[in-house]
């Protein structure tokens, strides 16, 4: 029985562990792509990046070939308008900590998307690293409908 759980347990854990990638000190986290419907020409793209190493990176850029671009952006709020700027230096990940790409905050700006993105579909992306180098990712869209935060 004892075995039967472990087995269990273990088969449970590997779709969880299916939606994160790492290259050395670098872990990605859940990357989803929020849509607001299926034939939309833009969406943002979410996950948390993690720095597990004592030295800091930076991600530097996020290219796909399903978009004509992609971009990482910052929100911040102006008064009394949120306003998207672009994070042109990159974005830094510190030694031994997380950074949040979410809802509100940084993303990145996929444009003009190739081709249509319902519920569940994949867009491979390259996220690339100053330090750790490349990674290449899935994200999985999900509505913009759902909100919340997997992170």
């Amino acid at each position: 029985m004892r075995t039967f759980l472990l087995a269990m347990a273990f088969a449970m854990a590997i779709p969880a562990a299916a939606h994160d990638y790492r290259a050395g000190s670098i872990i990605v986290d859940h990357p989803v792509l929020r849509i607001a419907s299926p034939v939309s020409k833009t969406a943002a793209g979410h996950m948390t990046i993690i720095n597990r190493g004592k030295t800091a990176d930076r991600l530097l850029s996020v290219t796909t070939a399903g978009a004509g671009r992609s971009d990482l952006h910052g929100t911040m709020q102006v008064g009394q308008v949120m306003q998207m700027r672009p994070q042109a230096q990159g974005v830094p990940v510190p030694a031994g900590a997380r950074v949040a790409f979410a809802p509100g905050g940084l993303h990145v700006m996929f444009i003009g998307l190739k081709s249509s993105m319902p519920e569940g579909a994949m867009l491979k992306a390259r996220l690339q690293f100053e330090k750790a180098g490349p990674i290449d990712v899935m994200f999985k869209t999900e509505a913009a409908a759902k909100g919340g935060n997997h992170h």
